[in-house]
């Protein structure tokens, strides 16, 4: 292997650790929010940070799952290619 192949190896699996941890974490912080919303109703700054968890949660798993289907395309598993992911 190439001393850039390497490099985007690394950062591959750099990236999906990092958006894997972002994904636990917006998911962990999302549940507590949603009680909160629950008991005591909702307001602008809560229906922010619900926005936002959303879709940081969203582009991490989106980004965990491209990596997956990345290394599953590499290893011969996918037959039916999925567009967004090639």
């Amino acid at each position: 292997m190439t001393e850039t192949k390497r490099m985007m190896e690394a950062t591959r699996a750099l990236r999906f650790v990092i958006a894997f941890a972002v994904s636990v974490y917006s998911v962990s912080n999302l549940m507590p929010l949603f009680v909160h919303i629950a008991i005591k109703g909702s307001n602008a700054a809560d229906s922010i940070s619900v926005i936002a968890y959303l879709l940081v949660g969203f582009l991490s798993i989106c980004i965990v799952a491209r990596t997956i289907y990345r290394l599953d395309r590499k290893a011969g598993r996918v037959r039916n290619k999925i567009g967004w992911f090639e």
